[in-house]
């Protein structure tokens, strides 16, 4: 017995670990604050976009407005002069006034088929935008004129 009380005075106390310290933080901890900072930055541009107003919905009701005070009016020179305006505004809004603004004649028409994917301008009832607005009187088929722009609408 004096051997085994030997031994066990020979046996060390029994020590308990250290306590767990608060840094480095694990892992997670780094990666958290990444995925709210993108979170919260995917969500601003989310509330931009929608506040921000579409020119095309905009173009489009501004089309439906000028269709309808036309089937009141009947005043064909007057509503091609209102759906130029209205088409080169939307050009605008999407192209920015230094793509834009200069564009005449031929070259408008040109740019309007290519956007527009036909050749409803250059050799169509849309040929009467560069010529009407600057007449006296105009006869024109306005109603495939804004069938033509409603087409051009959709494309930008």
């Amino acid at each position: 017995m004096n051997d085994l009380q030997e031994l066990l005075k020979d046996l060390k106390d029994i020590h308990e670990p250290a306590a767990i310290s608060a840094w480095p933080p694990a892992i997670g901890w780094w990666i958290l604050p990444v995925i709210v900072f993108l979170l919260v930055l995917i969500i601003i541009k989310i509330i931009r976009t929608k506040r921000r107003p579409n020119y095309k919905k905009i173009a489009l009701v501004e089309l439906k407005n000028i269709e309808t005070n036309y089937q009141i009016q009947k005043n064909s020179h007057e509503t091609t002069g209102e759906i130029a305006l209205l088409i080169r505004k939307a050009m605008v809004a999407k192209y920015g006034n230094q793509q834009v603004a200069g564009m005449i004649d031929g070259e408008w028409l040109n740019k309007l088929d290519t956007i527009s994917r036909t050749s409803l301008f250059s050799n169509g009832p849309g040929q009467v935008l560069v010529t009407v607005p600057y007449a006296k009187e105009s006869n024109v088929d306005v109603q495939a004129l804004f069938n033509a722009t409603k087409k051009l609408l959709s494309h930008l």
